[in-house]
């Protein structure tokens, strides 16, 4: 088992470190419609063209290119951008964080994207070269023309975002294969105030020196003219501004630079909006940004004394009057393990919490089957095992030579070397899913993983269990008597006081895992329930297409069993609460 483990761990350090990706792009977060889309899926939106000169910030050059693609917008637009439910209801304090293959994350604001021109920022999925149309022989030596021009024969990684309005192409990062929409302050409260007033305003977060600002003494002034145009009461005039520009401010803040941070601007009454860093500081439009305390000449004093004034915006509902703090976010995910529960059976029944932790994973642990049925939704990203291969049944069959003592022992080896297996890719700063049946947290082989890992390390998300599925299957509340159970084979075995007296008084039992004790079961039921107790069992639960329900009762419950060809997807109920005649409880 050792060996096989280490021979896992090098496939995770290279796999998830190169290129193994399908050309597959999700649209997830907070959003109603999520989306998986295969570079011909793009194809079936219009495309547009975007001229892209690929100058890095940091002086390198990576050929200029017409891209063609697919706005950004539509996309957002077709998965329907659905914030929840909060304080503050508008969407200009949302981002998008795209993310690539090789871990980068890049974060552009919601107003970057719906208050600019939708070619601005685009999908691309294919894409020309705009050569020189003469030779730089006549004013470079070879050593550097060769080098610009070598740059037309590169390999682009499609789906590319890019990022047109930015004067350095930093955002414009290829092989992506995640957007996120994203709430970064959802708890943050909204409230309404008859003094709507802040004397200053803060700047905090992720910065080397926080900054309170009184007043814009000692910075360089900046005049703006700026036309006032909103979404709600529209068109409101034009005014001239006068201030300091955003840059200016956060110099001497020094936030450390990083393309997956943003910045949150908040009033005194909670209104808010939220810009990217690249929009501040790649974008050609960075000195239209201006915190402002004079308007036509008079200091702000209703709606102030300052105010932040994206001029650049074709709308003007980011434009934040009282403003009290500057908080810069780093949107960027530290890696973990995420415990993903994907439903029982059909691919319709996986919640889109779940979907949306796929697209963030870089590897994935999981069944062949739960790959098969999820694989639009997980991409080409590796699989580096199936955790079923390592429980106790199956290494009972391929080493039956072991004792029970060995046995145990060498399972519980297998867990710790598997979460190693995970530690390792963690360490490399990758994402690594554990994909599961129903509900992680609901008798999975997941539970002996997360004994291995703190709280801290690990998420869960909740799935649906066979036993939701299988009570809408039943058609009837189960719990007349006020209780449902939910137990296994084992339990019930190893348990009998306790059982026996739920079954005096009546409680219904739900039955996981139930196969290997059958005969068992049987015996105890009749000793415990009356010899006409019903029995439903409910098989393959959310398989849409062979799930069905078989009812009998105590005397016919093992010819049953031993009619049906299914022996493991099955959960047993037991109890008088499912006679037809049963009320259903009084809450």
């Amino acid at each position: 088992m050792k060996k096989g483990i280490w021979v896992l761990i090098l496939v995770l350090c290279v796999s998830i470190g190169s290129q193994l990706y399908a050309a597959s792009l999700s649209v997830t977060g907070s959003v109603k419609h999520p989306l998986n889309l295969s570079l011909e899926d793009l194809a079936w939106f219009n495309p547009i063209r975007v001229q892209l000169n690929e100058v890095m910030k940091d002086g390198s050059y990576r050929g200029a290119w017409f891209y063609y693609g697919v706005p950004l917008k539509a996309l957002l637009e077709t998965a329907f951008i659905d914030k929840e439910e909060t304080a503050f209801s508008k969407k200009i304090d949302l981002a998008i964080l795209v993310r690539n293959s090789e871990g980068q994350e890049v974060a552009l604001s919601w107003g970057e994207i719906f208050y600019k021109n939708s070619a601005d920022v685009i999908i691309a999925s294919s894409a020309t070269p705009i050569r020189p149309h003469h030779g730089c022989s006549s004013c470079h030596k070879p050593e550097v023309y060769n080098r610009y021009m070598n740059q037309f024969d590169r390999e682009i990684g499609f789906p590319k975002l890019v990022v047109a309005c930015d004067g350095y192409a930093d955002r414009s990062i290829e092989n992506i294969v995640s957007i996120e929409v994203i709430d970064p302050a959802p708890a943050m409260q909204a409230v309404k105030s008859e003094e709507f007033f802040s004397p200053s305003f803060v700047v905090t977060g992720d910065v080397n020196t926080d900054l309170t600002v009184k007043d814009l003494s000692g910075f360089p002034r900046k005049d703006m003219r700026v036309i006032h145009m909103g979404e709600g009461r529209g068109y409101h005039g034009i005014d001239d501004y006068s201030g300091v520009l955003f840059e200016k401010i956060l110099e001497k803040a020094r936030p450390e630079p990083g393309l997956s941070k943003a910045f949150l601007i908040s009033a005194s009454d909670g209104y808010r909006a939220l810009f990217s860093y690249g929009e501040i500081f790649l974008n050609r439009a960075e000195e239209n940004i201006l915190i402002a305390d004079t308007q036509n000449g008079k200091k702000i004093e209703e709606g102030g004394k300052f105010v932040f004034v994206p001029s650049d915006d074709l709308m003007s509902d980011r434009d934040v009057k009282a403003l009290e703090k500057i908080e810069v976010i780093d949107l960027k995910r530290k890696p973990g393990l995420t415990f993903i529960g994907v439903g029982s059976g059909d691919t319709d029944l996986v919640t889109m919490e779940a979907v949306t932790a796929m697209a963030r994973a870089d590897a994935f642990i999981c069944p062949p089957d739960i790959k098969k049925r999820f694989g639009k939704y997980m991409g080409d990203k590796p699989v580096l095992l199936d955790i079923y291969d390592y429980i106790a049944p199956v290494m009972k069959k391929r080493y039956p030579e072991l004792s029970r003592e060995e046995l145990v022992k060498k399972v519980e080896n297998n867990w710790v070397e598997i979460a190693d297996l995970i530690k390792t890719g963690l360490k490399k700063g990758k994402n690594v899913a554990i994909l599961d049946y129903g509900d992680p947290t609901v008798w999975s082989a997941s539970e002996y993983i997360m004994e291995h890992f703190d709280k801290d390390m690990m998420d869960i998300i909740p799935g649906l269990s066979s036993f939701n599925v299988a009570g809408a299957l039943l058609e009837r509340h189960t719990g007349c008597k006020g209780s449902i159970i939910l137990t296994t084979s084992t339990n019930i075995l190893e348990n009998k006081p306790l059982f026996e007296a739920a079954a005096g008084k009546g409680e219904t039992l739900s039955i996981f895992m139930a196969s290997k004790d059958m005969p068992g079961l049987v015996e105890f039921f009749k000793a415990s329930y009356e010899a006409d107790t019903p029995v439903h069992i409910a098989y393959r639960a959310g398989y849409s297409g062979s799930e069905k329900v078989v009812r009998t009762d105590l005397e016919g419950i093992l010819d049953t069993y031993e009619a049906e060809k299914e022996k493991n997807l099955f959960l047993l109920f037991i109890g008088p609460c499912l006679e037809a005649s049963a009320k259903a409880h009084r809450h």
